[in-house]
C-alpha cells in the first residue's frame, strides 16, 4: 500500500496533488473568486517544496503559495490545468508580477548540445503554442496573449547550471515580459516562470531574490552528479526546445522526446499580465492583505 511506503506528510502532498489535478479549472468570474478564496497565504517563510524538495526563503515582501494553492492560482490566470509538477508561486505586491516554481525531469541533464540551440525555431514554436493556449483562455473569459519576440535569447550560466531566456508579449495592446530560467538538479530540473510588466523585467529584483533564494537540498544539485547516476535521454538543448514546444529539429533527434514532454506537461505556457494584473492587484486592494499561512 502507497501508505506503508511513504510518510504522513509525503502521502498528504501527493493526495493533494492528486485531487488538484482532478478538479476542473475555474471558468468564471464567481470559480476564480471562490477558488482564490481558498488558498493559504504566506510571508516570509522557509518553503521546503514537495515536489523538488528544494527549499525556498523569500523575502517577507512578498507573498508566497505553496503546493496546490499554487496550482490554483495558476489555473485562475490561466483557465486550464495547472502542468505537473507546479509546487510554489511568489507574488510581489509593488510590482505586481508573479514567479511560478515547477519540478521537472528524469536525470541528469548534459550540457554537450548547447550549440546545436535554434533560437529562431524556438521563437516560432512557443508563439504557436501560445496562439493554440490563446483558443483555450477563449473559453473562459481569459484575453488572448500574444509573443512579440525575445527579450533575451536562450542564455547558459555552466557556473549556475541555469538557462534563462525571456519573452515580450502584449496583450490588449499591453506589453508585458515572461522570464523563465531552468536551474538544472541531480535529477531533473526546476523551471521559474516569471510574470510581470516590462519596466521590471530588465532591472529585476524579484526575480534575482527568487533565484537566489531558491537552491536544491545538499546532494541534489547539480554539481552533486555522481558517474553511477542516471542521465536523461536529452541535452540541454533538446530540453529547452522541448520545454518550448518545438516538435521538429530532426537534427536534434528529440521528436519522440518531444512528444513525450507534452503528455507530462513539460511545455511552457505564457501567463497573460495584464488580466493577472488586474485580478491579484484587486485581492491586495482596500487594504485586505491576504492571510499569513502557519
Amino acid at each position: 500500500m502507497i501508505g506503508m511506503k511513504l510518510p504522513i506528510a509525503a502521502l498528504l502532498a501527493t493526495l493533494a496533488f492528486i485531487s488538484a489535478a482532478t478538479a476542473k479549472p475555474p471558468q468564471t468570474e464567481e470559480e476564480r473568486a471562490q477558488a482564490m478564496r481558498g488558498v493559504v497565504w504566506r510571508d516570509g517563510q522557509e518553503l521546503s517544496l514537495p515536489v523538488s524538495h528544494g527549499r525556498l526563503q523569500a523575502p517577507a515582501a512578498y507573498k508566497q503559495l505553496l503546493g496546490p494553492d499554487a496550482a490554483t492560482l495558476w489555473e485562475v490566470l490561466n483557465g486550464i490545468a495547472a502542468p505537473m509538477g507546479t509546487e510554489a508561486a511568489l507574488y510581489d505586491p509593488v510590482t505586481h508580477a508573479v514567479i511560478f516554481f515547477q519540478k521537472l525531469g528524469d536525470g541528469y541533464v548534459k550540457l554537450d548540445d548547447w550549440d546545436e540551440l535554434d533560437a529562431d525555431a524556438l521563437l516560432k514554436g512557443v508563439t504557436d503554442n501560445t496562439e493554440a493556449d490563446n483558443a483555450k483562455r477563449q473559453g473562459s473569459g481569459i484575453p488572448p496573449v500574444h509573443v512579440v519576440g525575445w527579450l533575451e535569447r536562450p542564455q547558459l550560466d555552466r557556473a549556475a547550471s541555469t538557462v534563462r531566456w525571456s519573452f515580450e508579449t502584449s496583450e490588449s495592446g499591453r506589453p508585458a515580459v515572461n522570464s523563465i530560467a531552468l536551474v538544472l538538479a541531480r535529477d531533473g530540473f526546476e523551471k521559474i516562470v516569471w510574470v510581470g510588466d516590462r519596466q521590471y523585467a530588465m532591472n529585476n529584483d524579484f526575480l534575482r531574490a527568487a533565484q537566489a533564494n531558491f537552491d536544491f537540498v545538499a546532494g541534489g544539485r547539480y554539481v552533486d552528479h555522481q558517474s553511477s547516476d542516471k542521465v536523461a535521454e536529452y541535452g540541454i538543448a533538446t530540453l529547452v526546445a522541448s520545454v518550448l514546444g518545438v516538435k521538429v529539429a530532426a537534427k536534434l533527434g528529440f521528436l519522440a522526446i518531444a512528444l513525450a514532454f507534452l503528455k507530462k506537461g513539460f511545455v511552457l505556457v505564457l501567463v497573460p499580465f495584464a488580466f493577472m494584473y488586474r485580478r491579484i492587484k484587486g485581492w491586495f486592494s482596500r487594504g485586505k492583505a491576504p492571510p499569513s499561512g502557519s
